[in-house]
């Protein structure tokens, strides 16, 4: 067993640090698929209990919503409600006005937007991938103008081609992406910072509609956006505000609630909105726009709200880290947690189910205190290395109690084995019932054991226990005590049976077979009475016995056969309770020895002898 010991020690530990260092390292809550799925769950979890934010004051969105364009009477709306759109913003104090809408094709009024673009106060425009294979020069100046300064060249990732705006727009307006990056859920919980697409010097890195915005808005603070690193430990500088980057260039998103946190007012109530100092977002939420996402709080909000959501982070601070670091600080927990998960699935079994959830609770609490504080950690990681080392934990510890029980039931009958393993010791103590009893010993075993030395006498005994062992379990019978060269077999236990006195006789015929054998010369007494069953001991060590009559009997029946010269005592009671004494008396080759008086027994007993 002390192979056994060490692999327990050892191997399964180091297999536990392994498998929870592998699953650091695959990182699961960034891929695809059901495992990128349910971090994503984990995360919204988190988010629910967090709860709503207090609406952001930087930013601001107009949606052209249904009634909007019912009021209208055309979709897409004319780019002259766009033009008075804008109009209105800045002469409410719009610091920077941001269009979600990708205006790529000519329409009869688009001189009225062109010149509203034209005029004071900036204005971002939007963009996005798929565009035709080749790219106006005016639209490429727009990207070149629009591109931010990239520590990383712009062909380390595909370069797109753009979609819109026209030409005359994109002369006199920067641009901004506007596309999103959907979970494996379908969720949107982030947006990419910058894009690579094509321009005049073959290609550019453009911000998102956020970033952009905020560039237009207070250039003092956040020009220039530097991009260092478009994947995992890249950063973006919008002035001296950096934020790190997920391992796909994205930034995660801190909502503030459900759909109109973010303050926002239908075009039809520009007038009333207040726009002073704030970036506002204008965007389509109509059903046929079809720019609608799911997220933690909305099962359907605007696209344009999402972007406007992003500046209002940056603005405030309010970043969610999803960088290296905090993969390194997830990767941390989850060996934290895993190292204390094992050794708690290992305890006393009614200790497991407490520690586990506690470290369960636990974990959740840190993983809610890290979000709190600004940090998406790999709760999915977190939540597989908890369930390995537990599950491991409690493997091992069900092999180490199989083991245990394999070890103890050698020393228990095979019929006692289910009772004592399926039921407390006080559904078996305190019957009472009648039984057989028998007593069997070694003949002869003093002076055979003087001659043969301690190694025969060991090997002697071990073949008298074999013997009675097996062949008490051939015949349902438990080997209630061995004592040297003694044992007492009992029959009716766990429950008593109408074939207990036939099974003991039985029994008694099979043992006393090899008489023939000086080495296997033995003496038996039994007898069939009322008994107890109790479990004698202390409280951590106690014995499953039967106590009464019967075994008293038995015990002095012996002494009877040996006065009698004979090897076999049996009772008149145990043949008559078989229900076919004569059967038995000719077996075993029985003579009435009549009533004897037994050693300190006042009342008579009829003996059988053989």
């Amino acid at each position: 067993m002390v192979g056994v010991g060490r692999w327990r020690r050892r191997v399964v530990p180091a297999l536990v640090a392994l498998l929870v260092i592998a699953t650091v390292l695959w990182h699961p809550g960034e891929r695809a698929g059901i495992v990128g799925a349910l971090e994503g769950q984990l995360l919204d979890a988190r988010v629910t209990l967090r709860g709503p934010l207090p609406p952001p004051k930087g930013v601001a969105v107009i949606l052209i919503d249904d009634t909007d364009i019912a009021q209208i009477g055309q979709f897409p709306p004319p780019r002259s409600v766009l033009a008075s759109a804008i109009d209105a913003a800045r002469a409410q104090g719009a610091s920077a006005i941001v269009l979600d809408l990708l205006l790529a094709d000519p329409t009869p009024r688009d001189d009225a937007l062109n010149a509203a673009l034209a005029r004071p106060g900036p204005v971002v425009l939007a963009t996005a991938r798929g565009g035709p294979p080749f790219v106006d020069d005016a639209l490429a100046d727009a990207i070149d103008r629009s591109a931010v300064e990239a520590a990383v060249s712009a062909t380390s990732g595909a370069l797109e081609m753009p979609i819109g705006p026209l030409p005359d727009f994109a002369a006199s307006s920067t641009l901004g992406h506007v596309n999103l990056a959907l979970e494996p859920d379908g969720k949107l919980r982030r947006l990419p910072a910058a894009l690579p697409f094509v321009a005049v010097d073959g290609g550019a890195w453009i911000p998102g509609l956020a970033l952009a915005s905020l560039r237009a808005a207070d250039p003092e603070r956040f020009t220039p956006i530097v991009l260092r690193g478009a994947r995992a430990g890249g950063t973006i500088s919008l002035g001296r505000t950096t934020v790190p980057l997920d391992q796909f260039g994205a930034i995660p998103l801190v909502f503030y609630g459900d759909t109109g946190t973010v303050p926002t007012w239908p075009l039809r109530d520009l007038d009333q909105a207040n726009l002073e100092g704030r970036i506002v977002f204008l965007g389509v939420s109509a059903q046929g726009a079809r720019d609608r996402y799911p997220t933690p709080f909305d099962p359907a909000m605007p696209g344009v709200e999402a972007h406007a959501t992003l500046a209002a982070n940056l603005i405030e601070g309010r970043t969610l880290r999803r960088d290296h670091v905090a993969w390194a600080l997830g990767g941390m927990l989850a060996l934290i947690v895993a190292g204390i998960a094992y050794p708690a699935a290992r305890q006393r079994a009614r200790f497991v189910l407490p520690a586990l959830t506690a470290l369960a609770l636990a974990t959740c609490v840190a993983l809610q205190v890290a979000f709190l504080a600004g940090w998406w950690l790999d709760a999915t990681t977190v939540l597989i290395c908890f369930t390995l080392a537990a599950g491991l934990g409690i493997a091992v510890q069900a092999v180490k109690h199989a083991r245990h029980a394999r070890n103890l039931a050698q020393y228990h009958a095979p019929s006692l084995r289910s009772s004592l393993a399926e039921s407390d010791l006080s559904a078996l103590t305190g019957r009472q019932m009648n039984a057989a009893a028998l007593f069997v010993d070694l003949s002869g075993f003093t002076g055979r054991s003087e001659k043969i030395g301690p190694k025969g006498t060991g090997d002697l005994l071990d073949q008298f226990h074999q013997r009675i062992a097996r062949l008490a379990a051939v015949h349902g019978g438990v080997v209630d005590q061995i004592v040297g060269d003694a044992a007492l077999v009992t029959f009716g236990l766990p429950e008593p049976a109408p074939g207990d006195a036939a099974a003991a006789l039985s029994f008694a015929a099979d043992v006393t077979q090899t008489q023939d054998d000086p080495a296997h010369s033995l003496r038996l007494g039994a007898h069939y009475g009322p008994v107890e069953v109790r479990a004698l001991g202390g409280a951590d060590h106690s014995h499953v016995t039967m106590v009464g009559d019967a075994m008293n009997a038995a015990s002095r029946l012996q002494e009877v056969a040996k006065g009698a010269g004979a090897r076999i005592a049996i009772s008149d009671t145990l043949l008559q309770q078989s229900g076919t004494p004569a059967r038995w008396i000719d077996e075993l080759a029985l003579r009435d020895l009549g009533p004897v008086e037994l050693r300190g027994r006042k009342m008579l007993l009829h003996v059988w002898v053989s």
